[in-house]
C-alpha cells in the first residue's frame, strides 16, 4: 500500500485490527520487512502499520530531503489523514528522533514511544574527512554492498537466522536508482528541530538498547540519559546490537506491552 504526501509516495503494510494503532519505523537504511516478527506478535493487539522510510524499500525516491523531520511529517500527515488515535510509535536509531516531534505535535493521539538503539539528538559535528569517508564509502558501484557490510556489523553477536537472506534483499533494493543518495542525505541530516522537542515528549516510553551496540560508545549512558529527558523504562540487552527487535521479537515484545496494557 501507498500513502501520498508532498513530493511522493510512502510505502506502508498493514496488519491486525483494533483500537489500538502501531507505527513501526524503520533505521536509515532499513526496510519495513525488519519488523515483519515484531509485527505478527503487534497484530494481536491491534492495527500495525510497517513504512519504509522515503527513499527506501519500496517508497518513492524523487523527494527533495530526507531526515527525521521529513519522516516525522510523514508520519504525522499519515495520522491525521487516517485519523488514528491511540497511537504507539515504535522507532529504530535515526527515527527515535522522529518518533520524538511526532509526540510532541500529537499528544493526545499519540499516547506512547517504543526506541530502540535511538539517536535523539545529534552529537559532535562530524569532521570533514569523516564525511568525506562516507560520502565515497556509500556512493558508486560499491555503495550498496558497502552498506550492507555496515548493516551486517550492528549484529555484533546474534545476527537473525536469515541474515544472509535480509542482506541479498537489501543489497538488491539499495541498487535501485536513488536509494543510496537517499542514505547519504538521512546521514547528514540534522536531528535539531526534532531533539529541541524532547521537553514536549515526555511520558510514557520505552527505551530498549543492545549493550553490544556498535554505534554508541556507551549504549547505556544514552538510554539513561534519553530515560531521564523523555521519562519512561529503560530495558538493556546484554547481547544485543542496534536491532534488538530484530535479534530478540519475542523478549522485545514481553517488554514492551507494559505501554498499552491495563494495570
Amino acid at each position: 500500500m501507498f500513502f501520498q504526501v508532498d513530493g511522493g509516495k510512502i510505502a506502508y503494510t498493514q496488519i491486525g485490527s483494533g483500537k489500538k494503532n502501531f507505527i513501526l519505523l524503520p533505521g536509515i537504511g532499513d526496510r519495513k520487512e525488519s519488523y515483519a516478527e515484531l509485527a505478527n506478535l503487534l497484530a494481536r493487539d491491534g492495527n500495525v502499520y510497517s513504512f519504509d522510510l522515503r527513499g527506501l524499500g519500496e517508497s518513492d525516491v524523487q523527494f527533495n530531503s530526507y531526515g527525521p523531520k521529513e519522516t516525522a511529517f510523514d508520519v504525522l500527515a499519515f495520522i491525521r489523514k487516517k485519523n488514528l488515535n491511540d497511537v504507539y510509535v515504535i522507532a529504530n536509531s535515526m527515527t527515535a528522533a522522529s518518533a520524538v516531534y511526532i509526540q510532541s505535535k500529537e499528544r493526545k493521539r499519540v499516547l506512547g514511544l517504543v526506541l530502540s538503539g535511538p539517536f535523539v539528538r545529534d552529537k559532535e559535528p562530524l569532521s570533514f574527512g569523516l564525511k568525506a569517508l562516507l560520502q565515497f564509502s556509500f556512493r558508486g558501484p560499491w555503495g550498496p554492498a558497502a552498506w550492507v557490510a555496515f548493516y551486517e556489523s550492528l549484529f555484533p553477536i546474534q545476527p537473525p537466522k536469515d541474515i544472509e537472506d535480509r542482506k541479498k534483499e537489501l543489497k538488491t533494493n539499495l541498487k535501485e536508482e536513488g536509494r543510496m543518495a537517499a542514505i547519504r542525505s538521512m546521514l547528514f541530516a540534522s536531528k535539531k528541530e526534532c531533539e529541541v522537542e524532547l521537553n514536549e515528549a515526555k511520558g510514557n516510553h520505552i527505551i530498549v538498547m543492545g549493550l553490544k551496540d556498535p554505534d554508541f560508545s556507551s549504549p547505556e549512558e544514552e538510554a539513561n540519559w534519553i530515560r531521564s529527558t523523555i521519562g519512561g523504562q529503560v530495558f538493556l540487552y546484554e547481547n544485543g546490537g542496534h536491532y534488538p527487535f530484530v535479534e530478540e521479537p519475542n523478549r522485545f515484545y514481553q517488554d514492551i506491552q507494559s505501554l498499552w496494557q491495563k494495570k
